[in-house]
């Protein structure tokens, strides 16, 4: 699906249908393809990454309890 800029709309057809504006054709920079190796970094950056925040959230709340109680 294509999101309209100017009003916000999210369509499926070549021209938006609130304002009509055509939608501009992707750029050379858009369509380049991605380093393999650069991408499997990225995924594992995540898979380390989100479960270490939730990990350092619950030890926050953790330390806060025992101080507090």
């Amino acid at each position: 699906m294509k999101y309209c800029k100017q009003c916000g709309v999210l369509y499926t057809t070549d021209v938006c249908p609130k304002c009509g504006v055509i939608a501009p054709e992707p750029s050379a920079e858009e369509q380049r393809s991605r380093d393999p190796r650069e991408v499997r970094r990225n995924w594992i950056a995540l898979l380390i990454g989100i479960p270490a925040f939730i990990g350092a959230i619950m030890l926050i709340v953790y330390l806060f309890r025992t101080f507090m109680a």
